[in-house]
């Protein structure tokens, strides 16, 4: 078994002050410091897509019914040569099947074809209620070899704890 080292284990509201003390902590990680410098981005990229899926898809509400739920997480953990990204956030009902298609259709294609689609998506125009084509998650298909893991947990009646996973190669 590949020995495991936590880099982050953060649990709690995002704010700006959250996500720079998150980043600050993954640059002054050692493992970090260590990797090479394109394993380097493409980590610090896809934690900082992370915390942004974390605010397109949140769960809008009291902040107190929200939280006596399920809070945000987000993960780093060094496993092996692999470092693994974890992130979950509450999501409303109403986005799982949109972002099980897009996760899905990420994980189908090979780097060729998600690069085309990326191509596609940034070149087509957001409506008003867009909240993002799946950038993102293109993005992140991209930087991984791996198919990007994910689940979704019902709550209640409104919500599911969204979760994903992402492993990037040293």
């Amino acid at each position: 078994m590949a020995k495991v080292e936590v880099i982050i284990d953060f649990k709690g509201p995002i704010s700006f002050a959250t996500m720079e003390m998150i980043l600050n902590k993954l640059r002054s990680a050692e493992a970090f410091n260590e990797m090479r410098k394109p394993a380097k981005k493409r980590l610090y990229g896809t934690v900082v897509e992370s915390i942004d899926n974390i605010y397109k898809y949140a769960a809008t509400g009291p902040t107190s019914a929200r939280s006596k739920k399920k809070l945000p997480i987000l993960g780093v953990k060094k496993q092996g040569e692999d470092f693994v990204v974890t992130v979950g956030n509450l999501v409303t009902n109403n986005v799982v099947e949109d972002l099980r298609f897009k996760l899905d259709r990420v994980n189908q294609l090979d780097n060729e074809a998600l690069k085309s689609l990326y191509e596609d998506v940034i070149n087509k125009e957001a409506g008003d209620d867009d909240k993002g084509a799946g950038l993102g998650l293109i993005t992140m298909a991209l930087r991984t070899e791996k198919d990007i893991k994910y689940s979704f947990s019902l709550i209640d009646q409104i919500h599911s704890f969204f979760q994903m996973q992402i492993t990037i190669n040293e």
